[in-house]
């Protein structure tokens, strides 16, 4: 290829890749930051009726207005429906224990979270699973070691 013919591909694409960067910076996609940060300045609904799922109950616990009633009413939720994990596989901790490990993890992290909400949770999870009570306490460790204390 000679050089004059590189210049006009190099000039082609120039012309192409400037409008559409510049249509980028110009106009970029406001409404997913939008509905984020909407979803996420809504807690969910506290209803004794209806059970929280998983995913509100992560909302609350990282929530760092959720006031400790709200923490302890959502403890309550979690081991009405949530409390009894899976049977351990062997001595392997069932798949879905990620998720309790991560409930707890950001529970710790939470600064409304005192150490009466956390020992309650500890204590209310191991008393419905006791095959998992140590898998409970080294996640509660994390939690707090995390927070940093």
């Amino acid at each position: 290829m000679s050089t004059t013919t590189l210049m006009i591909l190099l000039g082609i694409l120039l012309l192409i890749l400037v409008p559409l960067l510049l249509s980028y910076f110009i106009f970029p996609d406001d409404k997913a930051p939008i509905e984020f940060v909407k979803k996420m300045n809504t807690p969910p609904v506290i209803s004794r009726d209806k059970p929280l799922s998983f995913e509100e109950i992560l909302e609350v616990f990282g929530d760092t207005q959720s006031s400790k009633e709200t923490l302890r009413e959502v403890i309550e939720q979690l081991i009405k429906h949530h409390g009894k994990i899976h049977a351990k596989l062997g001595d392997l901790p069932h798949p879905d224990f990620k998720r309790y490990l991560s409930l707890i993890i950001v529970l710790c992290n939470n600064p409304k979270a005192d150490k009466d909400i956390i020992i309650a949770l500890d204590q209310k999870l191991c008393t419905k699973n006791p095959r998992y009570a140590l898998n409970i306490d080294e996640a509660v460790n994390k939690g707090i070691a995390a927070r940093g204390f």
